[in-house]
């Protein structure tokens, strides 16, 4: 029951920087810098998941336990190399529904 528990925190974890990603991308002048900004909260946020609470748990539970409920260490490694991308497909969509709803055009041709 823990691991789903500690599973689903990790999900909404992810999805509530997702979130702040959003909300970031939405101020003026704002979008390169969310994009980078985002990468680095999601290399953070991996770097929490997969290598800061497992050590910090290390002494508290077994080895069989942190390897069923955590991500490998390779999760970090991939946020560094592809943590861009998701910020910036929410960055990329959040200016488009912006820039359309500045121009009022709702229709689809």
């Amino acid at each position: 029951m823990i691991l789903i528990a500690l599973q689903i925190v990790e999900l909404v974890s992810l999805i509530a920087v997702f979130v702040l990603i959003w909300r970031v991308s939405k101020w003026p002048r704002w979008r390169v810098r969310a994009v980078i900004y985002g990468w680095a909260a999601v290399f953070l946020w991996a770097l929490f998941w997969a290598i800061l609470l497992p050590m910090a748990l290390s002494r508290v539970t077994d080895a069989h336990f942190r390897a069923d409920a955590f991500p490998d260490g390779t999760i970090a490694a991939a946020a560094i190399f592809g943590g861009w991308i998701w910020p910036l497909v929410i960055v990329a969509i959040s200016s488009y529904v912006q820039d359309r709803k500045k121009t009022g055009v709702d229709h689809v041709a």
